[in-house]
C-alpha cells in the first residue's frame, strides 16, 4: 500500500526551478535553526501532512538529481548534510510511495536530528521533535503495510519504538527540555499496543513515575490526559479494575477540562 501521494502524477519542474525550491527549502531550514523557530522547523518535517511546500520539493527533487552538491556547497547547510541528505532522500522516495525506503532515509535522519538536539541548551527545538516522533510512528506503520503486501517480516514499527526510547533518554535528564519526554512516553505507548507489546510500557511507567527528575504536574495537560487513558487501559489489560477505575476517571476529568 502506498503513500496517499504516490498515485498522483508529478507535476513538471524546470531545472531552474528545482535548484530554487531546494535553495529555498534550506534556506528555511537554516533560518528555523539559527532564530531558533521551533514551529517552523516542524513544518519543514511534517511529511504526513503532505503539504504542498514539501511535495513540490519532492518533484524538484526528482528533477534535480544533485541535492547533495547544493547542501554540501556553502557552510551556511553543510554543518546540517547528516539531517539534510536522508531528509531529501525520505521525501523523494515518500512522494514515489516507496515507503520502507522513505522510512530507513527518516530514521536516519531523525538520529542525526537527535545528536543537534542534544548539544541546544533550550527546550526551543521540543516542537520539532515531537513532530519527529509522531512522523517516524506514521512512516513505520505505512511501511509494514507496504512489507506485509509483499510478505516480508514487519520490523519498522518496532525499530521506530527502539528509537523512541532512544529518545526518551535524552529527554530524560536535568533541564527544560524534560517536559518532553511524556508526549514521547504517549508515542511509544501507542507503538507498544499497536505490536502487542504492552509488557514494554512498564519500564517507561517506572522512569516516568519514580525518577526525581520528573514532576508529573510539569507536564503538559494534553500529555497527562493521553498518558491517564494509557496506563488505564494498561490496568484494564492487567485486570487490575480498581486502578484502571481511577486512571480513567482521572482521564475522563482531565480531558473535560481541556475541552472547556
Amino acid at each position: 500500500m502506498g503513500s496517499s501521494v504516490a498515485g498522483k502524477m508529478a507535476a513538471y519542474v524546470s531545472m531552474g526551478e528545482a535548484h530554487r525550491r531546494i535553495a529555498e527549502y534550506l534556506n528555511r531550514f537554516s533560518d528555523a535553526i539559527s532564530y531558533q523557530d521551533g514551529k517552523s522547523l516542524s513544518r519543514l518535517l511534517s511529511f504526513s501532512s503532505d503539504s504542498a511546500t514539501l511535495l513540490s520539493l519532492a518533484d524538484a527533487l526528482n528533477t534535480f538529481q544533485d541535492a547533495d552538491r547544493v547542501i554540501r556547497q556553502p557552510d551556511k547547510y553543510s554543518q546540517y548534510v547528516d539531517i539534510l541528505v536522508p531528509i531529501f532522500w525520505a521525501l523523494q522516495s515518500y512522494r514515489i510511495g516507496d515507503l520502507v525506503e522513505s522510512y530507513v532515509a527518516f530514521e536516519k535522519a531523525c538520529n542525526s536530528f537527535i545528536q543537534e538536539f542534544r548539544n541546544w541548551e533550550s527546550s526551543w527545538a521540543l516542537e520539532a521533535l515531537y513532530v519527529i516522533a509522531y512522523e517516524i510512528m506514521i512512516l513505520a506503520e505505512r511501511a509494514d503495510i507496504e512489507l506485509a503486501s509483499i510478505g516480508k517480516t514487519q520490523e519498522k514499527l518496532k525499530g521506530a519504538g527502539s528509537f523512541l526510547v532512544k529518545v526518551f533518554g535524552v529527554l530524560a535528564g536535568k533541564g527544560p527540555k524534560r517536559v518532553g519526554a511524556l508526549y514521547v512516553t504517549c508515542q511509544l505507548f501507542k507503538i507498544y499496543f499497536k505490536l502487542g507489546t504492552v509488557h514494554l510500557c512498564r519500564s517507561v511507567i517506572r522512569s516516568i513515575e519514580t525518577a526525581r527528575i520528573f514532576d508529573f504536574e510539569e507536564f503538559p495537560v494534553r500529555d497527562k490526559v493521553t498518558y491517564m487513558y494509557y496506563t488505564g487501559r494498561l490496568e484494564v489489560y492487567n485486570e487490575n479494575f480498581p486502578s484502571a477505575d481511577h486512571k480513567l476517571s482521572s482521564f475522563c476529568l482531565k480531558l473535560s477540562c481541556l475541552n472547556n
